[in-house]
């Protein structure tokens, strides 16, 4: 179940995205009356791919993975979502579902947009817009380059790609290995835990990595982006 709920004002929030940043004090002080904010704990799920979208979920704090449910109960994992981005911009459009499922991998507190309300701010504020667009686009080319490795690449460069991305800047502020296991990895390389084992196993033999407990380490990058890129 989620808890605390509470109504903070958009103009006092030190996780703006860059987005919040274009609007003027009337204009989040609209957000602020429109939307509603709940803190979920760690494990609970935020949405449910299929359910209805009525909201905009913005990541005020903490850390969400996104996932696409498949058949036979497979899982695929899209991407890790940290402070001041957003969930479920497809919402905006017209779609009625979320395309797919969110959980909080730690403590998070997320804002509900009303949809209608972020499309009167949409309407009414050019560079908002602009700037809207711009961080669908960026989560958009995410999703291209996790269809490309899907659906073109052997085990060992899809999780190549997968190590590059948990090891990557995004995450150098917070030990991501703290919260993920060894499945979620597979499942962002939509390979078995079976495999994922072994292949690390054999990548921290030929140092290009070092397992030590849950957290992974790049020894050798070079090595793993030309495994990457060799698919």
């Amino acid at each position: 179940m989620t808890s605390e709920i509470s109504f903070n004002k958009c103009q006092e929030c030190i996780q703006k995205s860059t987005c919040f940043n274009l609007l003027v004090p009337t204009e989040l002080d609209f957000i602020s009356r429109n939307k509603e904010q709940i803190t979920f704990q760690r494990g609970e799920t935020i949405c449910k791919q299929g359910a209805f979208a009525n909201y905009v979920m913005y990541v005020a704090d903490g850390l969400v993975k996104t996932y696409l449910e498949t058949v036979n109960d497979k899982i695929i994992n899209l991407k890790i979502i940290k402070d001041s981005e957003f969930i479920g911009f497809s919402s905006l459009c017209g779609k009625k579902n979320y395309n797919y499922s969110s959980v909080a991998l730690k403590k998070s507190t997320i804002c509900l947009l009303d949809n209608d309300s972020f499309r009167q701010l949409l309407l009414k504020n050019g560079e908002f817009t602009i700037e809207v667009m711009r961080l669908y686009c960026k989560n958009e080319e995410h999703i291209y380059n996790r269809c490309r490795t899907i659906g073109y690449k052997y085990m060992l460069g899809r999780l190549a790609d997968a190590l590059l991305y948990l090891c990557g800047e995004e995450f150098e502020d917070c030990d991501i290995f703290e919260y993920i296991q060894r499945k979620d990895i597979a499942d962002f390389a939509c390979i078995s835990k079976e495999s994922a084992v072994k292949l690390l196993m054999d990548l921290n033999e030929t140092n290009v990595i070092r397992l030590s407990g849950r957290k992974i380490v790049i020894l050798d990058k070079a090595e793993l982006e030309r495994f990457s890129l060799k698919g």
